[in-house]
């Protein structure tokens, strides 16, 4: 596309312009895909934290538990 816009460009005497355009569609693209992995990863970093966190809670609880049994 990029070569395309270049070359049409080249020919109508308006290269800045049309390097503009491509440079705004390249932004757009980068943005997209920038906001797609954010989405993707914003719920998997919630389930990560998630394990963590019942990992040290599993941790404390567990000699707690067999602390109590002992005792009885």
């Amino acid at each position: 596309m990029m070569c395309h816009m270049v070359a049409v460009g080249e020919r109508s005497g308006q290269l800045e312009s049309m390097l503009e355009n491509v440079a705004g569609a390249y932004e757009r693209d980068v943005e997209v895909e920038v906001n797609r992995m954010t989405t993707l990863l914003s719920p998997l970093m919630i389930v990560v934290m998630a394990v963590g966190v019942a990992f040290i809670v599993f941790s404390v609880i567990t000699p707690i538990m067999d602390m109590q049994q002992f005792i009885n």
